[in-house]
Protein backbone atom coordinates (compact mmCIF):
# COMPACT_ATOMS: atom_id res chain seq x y z
CA UNK A 1 0.00 0.00 0.00
CA UNK A 2 0.91 3.56 -1.11
CA UNK A 3 1.52 6.11 1.44
CA UNK A 4 -1.19 8.68 0.89
CA UNK A 5 1.49 11.52 0.63
CA UNK A 6 2.43 9.73 -2.80
CA UNK A 7 -1.35 10.07 -3.46
CA UNK A 8 -1.70 13.35 -3.68
CA UNK A 9 1.95 13.69 -5.72
CA UNK A 10 -0.29 12.32 -8.53
CA UNK A 11 -3.23 14.70 -8.15
CA UNK A 12 -0.71 16.96 -9.09
CA UNK A 13 1.24 15.72 -11.74
CA UNK A 14 -2.33 15.14 -13.14
CA UNK A 15 -3.36 19.03 -12.83
CA UNK A 16 -0.16 20.39 -14.76
CA UNK A 17 -0.77 17.71 -17.29
CA UNK A 18 -4.21 18.97 -18.15
CA UNK A 19 -3.52 22.80 -17.36
CA UNK A 20 -0.71 22.00 -20.34
CA UNK A 21 -3.44 20.05 -22.27
CA UNK A 22 -6.11 22.91 -22.08
CA UNK A 23 -3.27 25.07 -23.20
CA UNK A 24 -2.01 23.49 -26.38
CA UNK A 25 -5.72 22.61 -27.14
CA UNK A 26 -6.08 26.64 -26.28
CA UNK A 27 -2.94 27.48 -28.75
CA UNK A 28 -4.37 25.59 -31.62
CA UNK A 29 -8.11 27.13 -31.21
CA UNK A 30 -7.24 30.47 -30.71
CA UNK A 31 -5.06 30.68 -32.93
CA UNK A 32 -7.84 29.70 -35.53
CA UNK A 33 -9.31 32.06 -33.89
CA UNK A 34 -6.66 34.55 -34.70
CA UNK A 35 -5.98 33.70 -38.11
CA UNK A 36 -9.63 33.72 -39.33
CA UNK A 37 -10.10 37.39 -37.29
CA UNK A 38 -7.18 38.89 -39.26
CA UNK A 39 -8.37 37.10 -42.88
CA UNK A 40 -11.77 38.97 -41.65
CA UNK A 41 -10.09 41.97 -41.04
CA UNK A 42 -7.88 42.18 -44.03
CA UNK A 43 -10.95 41.65 -46.50
CA UNK A 44 -13.60 44.04 -44.22
CA UNK A 45 -10.36 46.94 -44.44
CA UNK A 46 -10.15 46.28 -48.30
CA UNK A 47 -13.65 46.88 -48.79
CA UNK A 48 -13.71 50.09 -46.52
CA UNK A 49 -11.07 51.64 -48.43
CA UNK A 50 -12.65 50.73 -51.87
CA UNK A 51 -15.60 52.61 -50.29
CA UNK A 52 -13.75 55.62 -49.06
CA UNK A 53 -11.76 56.13 -52.13
CA UNK A 54 -15.44 55.97 -53.68
CA UNK A 55 -16.71 58.68 -51.60
CA UNK A 56 -13.10 60.80 -51.99
CA UNK A 57 -13.61 60.51 -55.75
CA UNK A 58 -16.81 62.77 -54.67
CA UNK A 59 -14.66 65.13 -52.63
CA UNK A 60 -15.83 64.02 -49.09
CA UNK A 61 -14.06 65.38 -46.09
CA UNK A 62 -11.90 62.99 -44.01
CA UNK A 63 -14.90 63.11 -41.25
CA UNK A 64 -17.50 61.28 -43.70
CA UNK A 65 -14.68 58.85 -45.12
CA UNK A 66 -14.06 57.16 -41.83
CA UNK A 67 -17.83 57.20 -41.18
CA UNK A 68 -17.97 55.30 -44.68
CA UNK A 69 -15.49 52.77 -43.49
CA UNK A 70 -16.94 52.16 -39.96
CA UNK A 71 -20.04 51.11 -42.13
CA UNK A 72 -18.47 48.98 -44.30
CA UNK A 73 -16.99 47.40 -42.03
CA UNK A 74 -20.50 47.03 -39.70
CA UNK A 75 -21.51 45.48 -42.61
CA UNK A 76 -18.52 42.67 -42.48
CA UNK A 77 -19.20 41.80 -38.73
CA UNK A 78 -16.10 43.56 -37.41
CA UNK A 79 -17.00 45.64 -34.01
CA UNK A 80 -16.89 48.88 -35.03
CA UNK A 81 -17.50 50.34 -31.66
CA UNK A 82 -14.09 48.13 -30.44
CA UNK A 83 -12.16 48.49 -33.36
CA UNK A 84 -9.95 51.39 -34.08
CA UNK A 85 -10.64 53.61 -37.46
CA UNK A 86 -8.74 55.68 -39.03
CA UNK A 87 -9.02 57.05 -42.52
CA UNK A 88 -5.68 59.02 -44.11
CA UNK A 89 -5.33 61.26 -47.49
CA UNK A 90 -2.27 63.30 -48.53
CA UNK A 91 -4.22 66.07 -47.00
CA UNK A 92 -4.24 64.58 -43.15
CA UNK A 93 -0.51 63.33 -43.88
CA UNK A 94 1.24 65.29 -45.75
CA UNK A 95 4.45 64.08 -45.44
CA UNK A 96 3.51 60.68 -45.93
CA UNK A 97 5.46 59.57 -49.65
CA UNK A 98 2.78 56.43 -49.82
CA UNK A 99 -0.37 58.10 -50.14
CA UNK A 100 1.89 62.21 -51.27
CA UNK A 101 3.44 60.51 -54.76
CA UNK A 102 4.16 63.37 -57.46
CA UNK A 103 1.71 63.54 -59.13
CA UNK A 104 -0.63 63.51 -57.06
CA UNK A 105 -3.03 60.77 -56.61
CA UNK A 106 -6.18 59.75 -55.12
CA UNK A 107 -4.85 57.49 -52.40
CA UNK A 108 -6.94 56.63 -49.30
CA UNK A 109 -5.52 54.50 -46.86
CA UNK A 110 -7.45 52.83 -44.01
CA UNK A 111 -6.22 51.53 -40.91
CA UNK A 112 -8.28 49.20 -38.25
CA UNK A 113 -7.40 47.70 -34.73
CA UNK A 114 -9.78 44.89 -33.26
CA UNK A 115 -9.10 43.08 -30.29
CA UNK A 116 -9.63 39.78 -30.35
CA UNK A 117 -10.59 37.97 -27.34
CA UNK A 118 -9.24 34.45 -26.62
CA UNK A 119 -11.50 31.35 -25.66
CA UNK A 120 -8.98 29.28 -23.69
CA UNK A 121 -5.38 31.02 -23.74
CA UNK A 122 -7.03 33.06 -20.68
CA UNK A 123 -6.06 30.21 -18.43
CA UNK A 124 -2.41 30.92 -18.76
CA UNK A 125 -3.15 34.47 -18.87
CA UNK A 126 -3.44 35.53 -22.46
CA UNK A 127 -7.07 37.22 -22.14
CA UNK A 128 -6.68 38.90 -25.60
CA UNK A 129 -4.68 40.82 -28.20
CA UNK A 130 -5.11 43.42 -30.77
CA UNK A 131 -4.80 42.62 -34.21
CA UNK A 132 -3.93 45.59 -37.40
CA UNK A 133 -4.69 46.01 -40.97
CA UNK A 134 -4.78 48.98 -43.89
CA UNK A 135 -5.06 49.06 -47.16
CA UNK A 136 -4.75 51.88 -49.49
CA UNK A 137 -7.25 52.49 -52.42
CA UNK A 138 -7.17 54.53 -55.60
CA UNK A 139 -9.74 56.56 -57.09
CA UNK A 140 -9.24 56.68 -60.70
CA UNK A 141 -6.95 60.39 -61.38
CA UNK A 142 -8.72 61.13 -64.55
CA UNK A 143 -7.10 62.71 -67.57
CA UNK A 144 -9.86 64.03 -70.20
CA UNK A 145 -9.36 65.18 -73.04
CA UNK A 146 -12.77 67.46 -74.27
CA UNK A 147 -12.80 67.80 -77.99
CA UNK A 148 -15.87 69.86 -79.07
CA UNK A 149 -16.92 70.19 -82.64
CA UNK A 150 -17.01 73.95 -83.25
CA UNK A 151 -18.49 74.24 -87.06
CA UNK A 152 -20.79 76.51 -88.47
CA UNK A 153 -23.69 73.78 -88.43
CA UNK A 154 -23.24 74.36 -84.41
CA UNK A 155 -25.58 77.51 -85.13
CA UNK A 156 -28.36 74.93 -86.44
CA UNK A 157 -31.21 75.43 -84.59
CA UNK A 158 -31.70 79.18 -86.04
CA UNK A 159 -31.31 76.95 -89.42
CA UNK A 160 -33.89 78.56 -92.11
CA UNK A 161 -37.34 77.21 -91.62
CA UNK A 162 -36.77 75.79 -88.34
CA UNK A 163 -38.99 77.28 -86.21
CA UNK A 164 -38.47 75.27 -82.85
CA UNK A 165 -34.92 74.92 -81.52
CA UNK A 166 -33.63 73.25 -78.77
CA UNK A 167 -34.87 75.55 -75.93
CA UNK A 168 -38.45 74.69 -76.87
CA UNK A 169 -39.35 78.15 -78.44
CA UNK A 170 -39.07 80.41 -81.42
CA UNK A 171 -35.37 80.53 -82.68
CA UNK A 172 -35.86 84.29 -82.95
CA UNK A 173 -37.49 84.57 -79.50
CA UNK A 174 -33.78 84.98 -77.49
CA UNK A 175 -33.23 88.30 -80.01
CA UNK A 176 -36.73 89.65 -79.66
CA UNK A 177 -36.42 89.64 -76.35
CA UNK A 178 -32.59 90.47 -75.66
CA UNK A 179 -31.73 92.84 -78.55
CA UNK A 180 -32.48 95.94 -80.05
CA UNK A 181 -33.49 96.29 -83.92
CA UNK A 182 -29.79 97.17 -84.80
CA UNK A 183 -28.82 93.65 -82.76
CA UNK A 184 -27.60 95.16 -79.47
CA UNK A 185 -27.67 93.57 -76.70
CA UNK A 186 -30.32 94.78 -74.06
CA UNK A 187 -31.50 92.33 -71.67
CA UNK A 188 -34.99 92.10 -71.01
CA UNK A 189 -35.75 95.41 -73.74
CA UNK A 190 -38.64 92.84 -75.62
CA UNK A 191 -40.88 90.60 -75.96
CA UNK A 192 -41.27 87.40 -77.98
CA UNK A 193 -43.88 87.56 -80.61
CA UNK A 194 -43.69 83.60 -81.12
CA UNK A 195 -43.93 84.19 -84.71
CA UNK A 196 -42.25 81.56 -86.50
CA UNK A 197 -40.70 83.80 -89.25
CA UNK A 198 -39.63 81.93 -92.26
CA UNK A 199 -35.68 83.49 -92.61
CA UNK A 200 -36.57 81.61 -96.50
CA UNK A 201 -38.97 84.55 -97.15
CA UNK A 202 -42.03 82.21 -97.67
CA UNK A 203 -43.56 83.79 -94.10
CA UNK A 204 -43.34 87.18 -93.80
CA UNK A 205 -40.97 88.53 -91.20
CA UNK A 206 -42.85 90.05 -87.51
CA UNK A 207 -40.41 91.85 -85.06
CA UNK A 208 -36.98 92.61 -85.45
CA UNK A 209 -35.57 89.32 -86.26
CA UNK A 210 -36.07 86.04 -88.59
CA UNK A 211 -35.38 82.73 -87.25
CA UNK A 212 -32.27 82.78 -88.92
CA UNK A 213 -31.18 85.99 -87.29
CA UNK A 214 -28.57 83.83 -84.88
CA UNK A 215 -27.78 81.64 -87.94
CA UNK A 216 -24.80 83.38 -88.57
CA UNK A 217 -22.07 82.84 -85.96
CA UNK A 218 -21.27 86.43 -86.68
CA UNK A 219 -24.72 87.09 -84.65
CA UNK A 220 -24.91 84.75 -82.13
CA UNK A 221 -21.08 84.51 -80.93
CA UNK A 222 -20.91 87.74 -79.66
CA UNK A 223 -24.19 86.93 -77.33
CA UNK A 224 -23.02 83.39 -77.00
CA UNK A 225 -26.46 82.55 -77.88
CA UNK A 226 -25.39 80.38 -80.88
CA UNK A 227 -27.68 77.29 -80.46
CA UNK A 228 -26.86 74.27 -80.24
CA UNK A 229 -23.30 75.18 -79.50
CA UNK A 230 -24.41 77.15 -75.95
CA UNK A 231 -25.65 74.08 -74.64
CA UNK A 232 -22.46 72.04 -75.37
CA UNK A 233 -20.21 74.77 -73.67
CA UNK A 234 -23.40 74.62 -70.64
CA UNK A 235 -22.87 70.84 -70.23
CA UNK A 236 -19.02 70.86 -70.55
CA UNK A 237 -19.13 73.58 -67.64
CA UNK A 238 -21.28 71.14 -65.78
CA UNK A 239 -18.68 68.23 -66.39
CA UNK A 240 -15.39 70.26 -64.97
CA UNK A 241 -17.23 70.53 -61.47
CA UNK A 242 -17.55 66.97 -61.37
CA UNK A 243 -13.43 67.11 -61.64
CA UNK A 244 -11.38 67.12 -58.56
CA UNK A 245 -8.21 69.15 -58.51
CA UNK A 246 -5.06 68.97 -58.40
CA UNK A 247 -6.25 65.28 -59.42
CA UNK A 248 -8.17 65.60 -62.37
CA UNK A 249 -6.79 67.26 -65.40
CA UNK A 250 -8.84 68.71 -68.35
CA UNK A 251 -7.85 69.48 -71.85
CA UNK A 252 -10.16 71.36 -74.04
CA UNK A 253 -9.03 70.55 -78.11
CA UNK A 254 -11.61 72.53 -80.61
CA UNK A 255 -12.39 71.13 -83.76
CA UNK A 256 -13.82 72.93 -86.83
CA UNK A 257 -11.87 73.50 -90.76
CA UNK A 258 -8.69 72.55 -88.54
CA UNK A 259 -8.01 71.57 -84.49
CA UNK A 260 -6.74 73.63 -82.20
CA UNK A 261 -5.62 73.21 -78.25
CA UNK A 262 -7.77 75.43 -76.30
CA UNK A 263 -6.16 74.11 -72.30
CA UNK A 264 -3.27 71.25 -72.91
CA UNK A 265 -2.97 68.68 -70.14
CA UNK A 266 0.10 70.89 -68.94
CA UNK A 267 -1.46 74.06 -68.87
CA UNK A 268 -1.96 75.25 -64.98
CA UNK A 269 -5.59 75.55 -65.92
CA UNK A 270 -6.45 71.78 -66.83
CA UNK A 271 -6.24 71.49 -63.09
CA UNK A 272 -8.43 74.49 -62.19
CA UNK A 273 -12.39 73.97 -62.77
CA UNK A 274 -12.91 77.80 -62.73
CA UNK A 275 -10.22 78.71 -65.59
CA UNK A 276 -11.67 75.70 -67.52
CA UNK A 277 -14.71 76.98 -67.17
CA UNK A 278 -14.01 80.40 -68.46
CA UNK A 279 -11.86 78.81 -71.55
CA UNK A 280 -15.19 76.82 -72.36
CA UNK A 281 -17.64 79.85 -72.66
CA UNK A 282 -14.86 81.93 -74.35
CA UNK A 283 -15.43 79.53 -77.37
CA UNK A 284 -16.34 80.65 -80.59
CA UNK A 285 -18.64 79.00 -83.52
CA UNK A 286 -16.79 78.84 -86.62
CA UNK A 287 -17.18 81.23 -89.71
CA UNK A 288 -16.28 79.94 -92.69
CA UNK A 289 -15.51 82.40 -94.76
CA UNK A 290 -15.78 80.45 -98.40
CA UNK A 291 -13.61 78.71 -100.65
CA UNK A 292 -11.62 80.99 -103.08
CA UNK A 293 -9.32 78.60 -104.71
CA UNK A 294 -12.37 75.92 -105.29
CA UNK A 295 -11.52 74.85 -109.13
CA UNK A 296 -9.55 72.44 -110.74
CA UNK A 297 -8.23 71.14 -107.50
CA UNK A 298 -11.59 70.44 -105.83
CA UNK A 299 -13.43 71.21 -102.58
CA UNK A 300 -9.97 70.14 -100.84
CA UNK A 301 -10.24 73.02 -97.60
CA UNK A 302 -13.76 74.08 -97.94
CA UNK A 303 -15.01 71.94 -95.58
CA UNK A 304 -15.34 72.36 -91.72
CA UNK A 305 -15.97 68.87 -89.85
CA UNK A 306 -12.20 68.07 -89.61
CA UNK A 307 -12.96 64.85 -86.52
CA UNK A 308 -9.49 63.49 -87.85
CA UNK A 309 -7.59 66.52 -86.69
CA UNK A 310 -9.26 66.93 -83.59
CA UNK A 311 -8.68 62.94 -82.59
CA UNK A 312 -4.84 63.74 -83.23
CA UNK A 313 -4.62 66.43 -81.22
CA UNK A 314 -6.74 64.99 -78.04
CA UNK A 315 -4.43 61.77 -78.54
CA UNK A 316 -1.02 63.76 -78.34
CA UNK A 317 -2.38 65.11 -74.94
CA UNK A 318 -1.69 61.64 -73.61
CA UNK A 319 2.05 62.01 -74.78
CA UNK A 320 5.22 63.61 -73.57
CA UNK A 321 5.64 65.56 -71.45
CA UNK A 322 1.90 65.62 -70.30
CA UNK A 323 1.86 61.64 -69.62
CA UNK A 324 0.63 60.22 -66.46
CA UNK A 325 0.78 56.00 -66.55
CA UNK A 326 -1.39 56.03 -63.63
CA UNK A 327 -4.07 58.28 -64.80
CA UNK A 328 -7.49 56.91 -66.79
CA UNK A 329 -6.79 58.30 -69.93
CA UNK A 330 -10.21 59.46 -71.64
CA UNK A 331 -11.73 61.25 -75.02
CA UNK A 332 -14.94 62.81 -74.92
CA UNK A 333 -15.53 63.80 -78.92
CA UNK A 334 -18.93 65.34 -79.56
CA UNK A 335 -20.14 66.55 -82.90
CA UNK A 336 -23.18 67.21 -84.85
CA UNK A 337 -22.37 65.30 -87.91
CA UNK A 338 -20.18 62.82 -90.24
CA UNK A 339 -16.72 64.23 -90.95
CA UNK A 340 -16.09 65.63 -94.31
CA UNK A 341 -12.70 67.21 -93.99
CA UNK A 342 -8.71 65.85 -93.07
CA UNK A 343 -4.95 66.73 -93.37
CA UNK A 344 -2.81 64.22 -94.43
CA UNK A 345 -0.74 63.40 -91.58
CA UNK A 346 2.70 63.78 -93.13
CA UNK A 347 2.50 66.31 -95.93
CA UNK A 348 -0.16 67.99 -94.38
CA UNK A 349 -2.37 67.98 -96.88
CA UNK A 350 -6.13 68.32 -97.65
CA UNK A 351 -7.95 64.89 -98.05
CA UNK A 352 -10.69 64.65 -100.53
CA UNK A 353 -11.27 61.57 -103.28
CA UNK A 354 -12.21 61.93 -106.30
CA UNK A 355 -12.01 64.60 -109.90
CA UNK A 356 -13.72 67.67 -111.54
CA UNK A 357 -17.56 66.09 -112.07
CA UNK A 358 -17.45 63.39 -109.45
CA UNK A 359 -20.03 62.88 -106.61
CA UNK A 360 -17.82 63.76 -103.99
CA UNK A 361 -17.03 66.84 -105.75
CA UNK A 362 -20.25 68.25 -105.20
CA UNK A 363 -22.39 68.53 -102.38
CA UNK A 364 -21.97 67.22 -100.00
CA UNK A 365 -17.93 67.49 -100.20
CA UNK A 366 -16.09 64.90 -99.96
CA UNK A 367 -18.21 62.38 -98.29
CA UNK A 368 -18.32 58.58 -99.13
CA UNK A 369 -21.27 57.38 -100.65
CA UNK A 370 -20.96 54.31 -98.41
CA UNK A 371 -19.47 55.31 -94.83
CA UNK A 372 -18.61 51.34 -94.10
CA UNK A 373 -16.36 51.39 -96.91
CA UNK A 374 -12.97 51.72 -94.91
CA UNK A 375 -9.92 52.52 -97.43
CA UNK A 376 -6.42 52.70 -96.49
CA UNK A 377 -4.33 55.95 -96.73
CA UNK A 378 -2.58 55.29 -100.04
CA UNK A 379 -6.17 54.41 -101.86
CA UNK A 380 -7.24 57.24 -104.09
CA UNK A 381 -10.45 56.64 -102.42
CA UNK A 382 -8.99 57.86 -98.71
CA UNK A 383 -11.64 60.13 -97.42
CA UNK A 384 -12.24 62.21 -94.28
CA UNK A 385 -13.71 59.64 -92.65
CA UNK A 386 -11.53 57.28 -93.10
CA UNK A 387 -8.96 59.35 -91.94
CA UNK A 388 -11.47 59.71 -89.12
CA UNK A 389 -11.40 55.73 -88.26
CA UNK A 390 -7.93 55.44 -88.66
CA UNK A 391 -7.34 58.53 -85.80
CA UNK A 392 -10.11 56.81 -83.70
CA UNK A 393 -7.87 53.68 -83.72
CA UNK A 394 -4.77 55.09 -82.76
CA UNK A 395 -6.01 57.22 -79.85
CA UNK A 396 -8.25 53.61 -78.96
CA UNK A 397 -6.09 50.98 -79.18
CA UNK A 398 -4.13 49.50 -76.75
CA UNK A 399 -0.32 50.33 -76.75
CA UNK A 400 2.53 47.78 -76.03
CA UNK A 401 5.70 47.02 -78.02
CA UNK A 402 5.56 47.44 -81.68
CA UNK A 403 4.95 50.12 -84.15
CA UNK A 404 3.05 48.28 -86.89
CA UNK A 405 0.44 49.94 -88.67
CA UNK A 406 -2.49 48.12 -88.24
CA UNK A 407 -4.63 47.24 -90.54
CA UNK A 408 -8.47 49.67 -91.19
CA UNK A 409 -10.40 48.10 -88.79
CA UNK A 410 -8.09 46.11 -85.99
CA UNK A 411 -6.40 47.31 -83.22
CA UNK A 412 -3.99 46.53 -80.86
CA UNK A 413 -4.13 42.71 -80.67
CA UNK A 414 -2.44 42.40 -84.36
CA UNK A 415 -0.57 45.69 -84.07
CA UNK A 416 0.66 45.85 -80.66
CA UNK A 417 2.45 49.28 -79.64
CA UNK A 418 -0.46 51.32 -82.39
CA UNK A 419 -2.20 53.35 -79.86
CA UNK A 420 -2.87 55.65 -77.33
CA UNK A 421 -4.56 53.36 -75.30
CA UNK A 422 -7.44 55.97 -74.77
CA UNK A 423 -11.36 55.24 -73.34
CA UNK A 424 -13.14 56.87 -76.25
CA UNK A 425 -16.81 58.25 -75.50
CA UNK A 426 -18.60 60.06 -78.33
CA UNK A 427 -21.92 62.21 -78.64
CA UNK A 428 -23.82 62.42 -81.40
CA UNK A 429 -25.70 65.91 -81.12
CA UNK A 430 -28.45 66.86 -83.56
CA UNK A 431 -30.43 65.32 -86.32
CA UNK A 432 -27.70 65.60 -88.64
CA UNK A 433 -26.38 63.02 -86.99
CA UNK A 434 -28.82 60.54 -87.97
CA UNK A 435 -30.99 62.22 -90.63
CA UNK A 436 -28.38 64.37 -92.87
CA UNK A 437 -30.55 65.52 -95.07
CA UNK A 438 -27.53 66.69 -97.75
CA UNK A 439 -27.05 62.93 -97.98
CA UNK A 440 -30.38 62.81 -99.93
CA UNK A 441 -29.57 62.49 -103.92
CA UNK A 442 -32.58 64.19 -104.99
CA UNK A 443 -31.22 67.46 -103.21
CA UNK A 444 -27.53 67.58 -103.72
CA UNK A 445 -25.52 65.88 -106.83
CA UNK A 446 -23.56 63.92 -104.86
CA UNK A 447 -24.57 61.09 -101.86
CA UNK A 448 -24.12 59.69 -98.76
CA UNK A 449 -25.96 58.03 -96.22
CA UNK A 450 -28.07 60.24 -93.76
CA UNK A 451 -26.63 58.76 -90.73
CA UNK A 452 -22.52 58.73 -92.14
CA UNK A 453 -22.42 60.86 -88.74
CA UNK A 454 -23.65 58.09 -86.11
CA UNK A 455 -21.72 55.51 -87.72
CA UNK A 456 -18.54 57.12 -87.89
CA UNK A 457 -19.18 58.61 -83.70
CA UNK A 458 -19.99 54.31 -82.94
CA UNK A 459 -17.13 53.28 -84.56
CA UNK A 460 -14.87 55.26 -82.70
CA UNK A 461 -16.61 54.80 -79.44
CA UNK A 462 -16.35 51.01 -79.84
CA UNK A 463 -12.56 51.18 -80.78
CA UNK A 464 -12.76 53.25 -77.42
CA UNK A 465 -14.60 50.87 -75.20
CA UNK A 466 -11.88 48.46 -74.98
CA UNK A 467 -9.37 49.09 -77.52
CA UNK A 468 -10.79 46.60 -79.70
CA UNK A 469 -13.06 47.60 -82.86
CA UNK A 470 -14.19 44.41 -83.44
CA UNK A 471 -16.05 43.94 -80.44
CA UNK A 472 -19.11 46.66 -81.44
CA UNK A 473 -21.61 47.19 -78.28
CA UNK A 474 -23.19 49.19 -80.80
CA UNK A 475 -23.24 46.57 -84.11
CA UNK A 476 -26.97 45.93 -83.65
CA UNK A 477 -28.51 49.17 -81.75
CA UNK A 478 -31.14 51.25 -83.86
CA UNK A 479 -30.42 54.42 -85.22
CA UNK A 480 -30.44 57.12 -82.67
CA UNK A 481 -30.18 54.80 -79.74
CA UNK A 482 -27.54 55.12 -77.09
CA UNK A 483 -25.07 51.94 -77.43
CA UNK A 484 -21.70 51.24 -75.39
CA UNK A 485 -19.41 54.23 -75.35
CA UNK A 486 -22.13 55.79 -77.52
CA UNK A 487 -24.61 58.80 -76.82
CA UNK A 488 -27.03 60.65 -79.10
CA UNK A 489 -28.41 63.60 -77.94
CA UNK A 490 -31.55 65.01 -80.12
CA UNK A 491 -31.42 68.32 -78.53
CA UNK A 492 -28.93 70.49 -77.07
CA UNK A 493 -31.29 70.19 -74.09
CA UNK A 494 -30.39 66.59 -73.66
CA UNK A 495 -26.33 67.29 -73.24
CA UNK A 496 -26.45 67.65 -69.40
CA UNK A 497 -27.73 64.38 -68.98
CA UNK A 498 -25.41 63.11 -71.06
CA UNK A 499 -22.46 64.19 -69.32
CA UNK A 500 -23.63 63.38 -66.17
CA UNK A 501 -24.29 59.80 -67.49
CA UNK A 502 -20.29 60.03 -68.26
CA UNK A 503 -19.61 61.55 -65.30
CA UNK A 504 -20.94 58.57 -63.00
CA UNK A 505 -19.25 56.22 -64.72
CA UNK A 506 -15.74 56.15 -62.89
CA UNK A 507 -14.09 52.98 -60.92
CA UNK A 508 -11.64 52.48 -58.37
CA UNK A 509 -9.06 49.82 -57.75
CA UNK A 510 -6.95 48.39 -55.03
CA UNK A 511 -3.41 49.29 -55.33
CA UNK A 512 -1.83 48.09 -52.08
Amino acid sequence: MQPSGQRGQALILIAVAFIGLAAFIGLAVDAGILFSDVGHLRRAVDAASLAAAGQFREGWDVGTLTASARQVLALNQMNVASAGVAVETCDTNPGDLELCDLPRRKMVRVRADLPVTFAFLPIIGFNSVTIHANAISEAASLDIVLAIDTSESETYDAACGDAADDGGQDDDAWAEVNLDAAGNLCVGCGVADTVADDGCGSIPQQGNFKDDYLRDPDKCNPHKQCQPFRAVQDAAVQLTTRLLPPYDRMAIITFDRNAATQVDLGDAASTNPAALQTQIMSLDVYKFTGCPNFGATGPQGCTSTNTADGLKAAGNQFGAPNTREEAVWIVILISDGGANAATDTTSGAWICPGSAGAANWVEPLCRDPIAATRHISTDLAYDPDDAARDLGDWVGCLDANSTALPAPGTCAALAPGYGQGAVIFTIGLGKQVTENTACETAVWGGSCEPDTGEQLLRYIADVGDDGDPTTAPCSTAGLGADCGNYYYAPHGSDLLDVFEALASRIFTRITH
